[in-house]
């Protein structure tokens, strides 16, 4: 068994600009028009986002925002679903709670995180410990799947409730780590 997820436009929504998308042939059956979107800037995502598509653009200046001064190309994070169906110059980023994706807080990041750079996902959780909440990382960690990255920087310090899978790194690295990657109002 298949799932596939689609775009589809109901009766009287808005649709996305023209040079957004790209129409697929429509099934033999299908009383609605399936759309692909080309998402190719970060405004692209803002117009996903205004018509209710759970997108979001993980960018350097976010995580630097949060506490940790890191360069990277940015990630688009959409729901596992839909990760085939948007066509992007951004690297795709699947994420299985596209609920999370809609309000995305500082809990949200550190799981996003946690997927492609978990010692910056630490970093940001420490720099930020009395704004994550607990719960909410340990949810967010326990619908993706990630576990072991999250076992593997420790993440158990801000959120307890994470099991512990498979082994971590030293806690004398760690301490290193942060001490030598100071945040980014410390390093100017």
């Amino acid at each position: 068994m298949q799932i596939e997820a689609s775009l589809l436009r109901e009766p009287g929504e808005r649709p996305l600009p023209r040079e957004m998308i790209t129409r697929t042939p429509r099934a033999r059956g299908r009383p609605r028009e399936e759309y692909r979107p080309k998402v190719r800037s970060a405004r692209d995502v803002d117009h996903l986002r205004r018509h209710r598509v759970p997108a979001l653009l993980v960018t350097p200046e976010w995580v630097t925002r949060s506490g940790y001064a890191v360069s990277f190309r940015p990630w688009l994070a959409v729901p596992e679903g839909l990760s085939s169906k948007i066509s992007s110059e951004f690297r795709i980023l699947p994420v299985k709670d596209g609920d999370a994706l809609r309000d995305p807080g500082l809990a949200e990041l550190v799981t996003l995180l946690l997927r492609f750079d978990p010692l910056a996902a630490r970093l940001v959780a420490l720099r930020n410990r009395a704004k994550v909440d607990p719960n909410e990382l340990y949810r967010r960690v326990r619908n993706e799947g990630l576990e072991r990255s999250a076992t593997r920087v420790r993440l158990q310090e801000f959120a307890p409730a994470i099991p512990k899978v498979g082994s971590a790194l030293p806690i004398a690295d760690l301490r290193w780590i942060e001490r030598n990657n100071p945040a980014p109002s410390e390093a100017a």
